[in-house]
């Protein structure tokens, strides 16, 4: 199996899928101009931006010896970042949907053991600067087996794309002069990922209440998996919603898996998140 031969599938999905959103008045024509408020799932498009605090474990590889994100590089907890969602709905029980997120990875810390990444070595004592950039976007196809006014259940499938950028960065004195030593590794790999969402409001007589969720992943046998999950609550104020909750993403990709040249990443991404919604 070769993961990264479906990333240009996955690139032709996500740009389908904002094909679609830029075309959703020609499409769902036929639905309702405006958000309703006795049927909040009446919608044509729907749009989440949100603000994630994110704490991260794991370890990255690159041809050399596995550099753990906390013991080794000093990665620092509850770093922000963007997660964005975009859903288009030509009829009623059907979703086209995309959503991103860039996340970055900052560390500084003087290593107690030697280690060695992307053929360099870094030595005992030394300060070694780290950053890692994970990007991830996903575009794909939802069909609601559940559509009303209290809210929806629905199964996904589509396609990911991830790039993986590390680099590690030192200072060498030698001879009275000083230099920076780095060493970067980038991947790129594209994956096929399926999964489920809900939303309900609870309230009998009332859709002030909101609350959702869902879970997307994949397992890729002995090249690794990809799990996320979000859940989050809160109030609906007509086409505006405000919501926080809790998403994480736990991964494990393995490129190479050969010992002299190891390449890959296991990541778990955490935290909670504050996000806001409209939907017209």
């Amino acid at each position: 199996m070769h993961i990264s031969s479906s990333l240009d599938v996955c690139r032709s999905v996500l740009l389908y899928g904002l094909f679609v959103a830029c075309a959703a008045p020609t499409l769902v024509s036929g639905q309702t101009g405006h958000f309703d408020r006795e049927d909040p799932e009446n919608f044509r498009v729907e749009v989440m931006g949100s603000g994630w605090l994110v704490n991260s474990t794991g370890q990255i590889q690159a041809n050399g010896t596995p550099a753990n994100f906390i013991n080794d590089l000093g990665v620092a907890q509850r770093q922000g970042t963007f997660f964005g969602h975009l859903v288009v709905k030509p009829a009623r029980r059907h979703r086209i949907e995309a959503e991103g997120t860039p996340f970055g990875l900052h560390g500084l810390n003087t290593i107690d053991r030697s280690i060695v990444y992307q053929g360099r070595t870094f030595a005992v004592n030394q300060s070694v600067a780290s950053n890692a950039n994970l990007d991830y976007f996903f575009a794909g196809y939802q069909y609601d087996l559940l559509s009303g006014a209290k809210g929806h259940l629905g199964l996904s499938a589509g396609g990911a794309y991830l790039r993986a950028s590390g680099t590690l960065e030192t200072q060498v004195t030698a001879a009275g002069s000083t230099s920076n030593v780095s060493a970067t590794k980038t991947q790129t790999v594209g994956l096929p990922l399926a999964g489920f969402d809900f939303r309900l409001f609870p309230l009998r007589r009332h859709n002030f209440l909101e609350i959702e969720g869902g879970m997307r992943g994949m397992d890729f046998g002995s090249y690794g998996y990809y799990v996320q999950a979000i859940a989050q609550g809160g109030v609906c104020l007509g086409p505006f919603t405000i919501l926080a909750g809790y998403r994480a993403v736990d991964t494990s990709i393995v490129v190479t898996s050969n010992a002299e040249s190891a390449n890959g990443l296991t990541a778990r991404l955490q935290g909670p998140i504050f996000s806001g919604m409209f939907r017209w």
